[in-house]
């Protein structure tokens, strides 16, 4: 069984980090939703488009660099001529040199102006709150998941019927990466001497080997339900900490 405060930890910060993005999503567009409501129009000229080049590196080492288009839009208002640049890029560039754009501009200081099409004024927050919306339910279930994972945890070492079970396995979790390394685990199997049923109890994932601190041990202490022999844990308490 794998410990519940991982998932409640990773959970927490999901679920804060999605209600943090979801309010600056919704701030944002009521912000946009007022400007527009209140700005002018005119129609405005794309005269350039600016180039942006990011690099962002992934858990495995590998580089990745992405290049956006930013349009500078040019209009006038009462024969002045103003510019801005737009705060929304995209690849491949959603404008070109010369094209005519609708552009909404505050009348008392025009230098204020954006792009007045909808995905111009409203991606930036689509995207933010977009992804407060996928943040906010998938911290709210593995919170929850880590809750109910350390409340059955704390009964199975209060009620759970105790067993010692064969270690088959001691060693690298393959099917994990935590920081780029493998956790270590202990695979251990006991048979229910009622239905002859074979089980299985998986550790947590260890940050150290710890094959040489079993001292040639063949069995390890498993906790379980014996209402659901699948609801088990390895208690390794026993174990000597780590130097």
């Amino acid at each position: 069984m794998r410990n519940g405060r991982v998932f409640t930890i990773v959970g927490g910060i999901f679920g804060l980090v999605g209600l943090v993005l979801l309010g600056a999503g919704i701030a944002v567009a009521a912000s946009t939703a007022s400007f527009l409501a209140s700005a002018q129009r005119t129609d405005g000229t794309v005269v350039e488009l600016t180039a942006r080049t990011s690099t962002t590196r992934s858990s495995g080492g590998h580089t990745r660099t992405s290049t956006n288009w930013y349009p500078t839009v040019k209009f006038t208002v009462d024969g002045r001529s103003y510019s801005f640049q737009s705060s929304t890029g995209s690849n491949p560039p959603a404008y070109e040199r010369g094209e005519s754009v609708p552009v909404a501009y505050d009348p008392d200081d025009p230098s204020d102006a954006r792009i007045a099409s909808f995905w111009a004024a409203y991606l930036v927050p689509v995207i933010v709150g977009g992804l407060g919306l996928v943040f906010t339910p998938l911290g709210t279930v593995l919170f929850v998941k880590g809750r109910r994972t350390a409340r059955l945890r704390a009964w199975l070492r209060r009620q759970g019927r105790q067993v010692w079970a064969k270690i088959e396995h001691v060693g690298p979790d393959l099917s994990t990466q935590v920081n780029n390394r493998h956790p270590y685990i202990i695979r251990a199997t006991w048979q229910d001497e009622g239905t002859g049923r074979t089980y299985t109890a998986v550790s947590d994932p260890l940050t150290y080997d710890p094959g040489p601190r079993l001292s040639g041990q063949t069995h390890v202490r498993v906790l379980y339900d014996p209402a659901d022999p699948d609801r088990n844990l390895v208690d390794l308490d026993a174990l000597p900490s780590p130097s």
